[in-house]
């Protein structure tokens, strides 16, 4: 059972180490996943007509549709951008006409910089040396131990019921 313990952290070792040396290969800053998310925002973006209302307060029409899209809050209409922190195709589309960077206006937590500090934590395995061991455990061990009981429940008062209430607004038949 150690050895399987053992084999598992060392797994997630590796697996931690490997992840925090993908981040150095991102490009633009970003995963590979928000890349490729991004980058069909911005490729659906390009069928849209966008018109500025203020310098940071848009509408974007796709055919009879009008979008709401306001970038210095970082906010949509459709909500696709609130709720995956990612610019949604009618954000990249703002974003496009004013000729800003699609990169700026994605979650800080999906940036490489903050990932890294994520990764750069170190974990510090966990001292084992005093656990009981599973094969050693007996009931006798236990015994004194004072553990928390279930609630003492009553049963209600009555005979239960066995056949359910008929309706007030059944009708009844009427014998005379």
């Amino acid at each position: 059972m150690l050895t399987l313990i053992n084999e598992h952290r060392q797994k997630l070792a590796k697996k931690l180490f490997a992840s925090k040396n993908a981040i150095k290969e991102w490009k633009n800053g970003v995963g590979p996943n928000i890349e490729a998310k991004l980058k069909q925002n911005v490729l659906c973006a390009t069928r849209m007509i966008v018109l500025q209302h203020s310098a940071h307060t848009f509408e974007v029409q796709i055919g009879e549709v009008r979008v709401g899209v306001n970038l210095a809050m970082r906010e949509c209409a459709c909500k696709a951008w609130e709720m995956s922190g990612i610019p949604c195709s009618h954000a990249c589309a703002c974003i496009k006409l004013v000729n800003g960077n699609v990169y700026r206006y994605v979650e800080e937590c999906y940036l490489s910089s903050t990932q890294e500090k994520i990764y750069n934590t170190i974990m510090t395995p966990m001292n084992t040396h005093d656990m009981p061991k599973l094969n050693e455990l007996r009931f006798s061990d236990y015994e004194n131990e004072i553990f928390l009981w279930p609630p003492t429940t009553s049963r209600r008062p009555g005979r239960p019921r066995t056949s359910r209430r008929e309706s007030q607004l059944q009708d009844k038949k009427v014998y005379t």
